[in-house]
């Protein structure tokens, strides 16, 4: 049972992650630079360049914390 539960939390987390980034990189309202670089991101993490892969990970680890400081503590 708590194995269950530890594997679900697990999937919800990181599938969570895997959308926001995906809502990122989609972004009809970026701006042309940030579309490009938007674009390089997913190229390197295509090529599986490591820096991209740290990236991401750490972005996987922390991605909760930078969603609320997105939509909850706007000024």
């Amino acid at each position: 049972m708590t194995t269950d539960m530890i594997l679900l939390a697990g999937a919800l987390w990181v599938g969570g992650g895997l959308l926001f980034i995906q809502g990122i990189v989609t972004n009809r309202n970026a701006g042309p630079a940030v579309a490009a670089d938007s674009h390089a991101v997913v190229e390197d993490l295509h090529r599986g360049r490591r820096a991209a892969l740290v990236a991401a990970a750490l972005f996987l680890a922390v991605w909760p914390a930078i969603w609320i400081g997105a939509h909850f503590l706007r000024r």
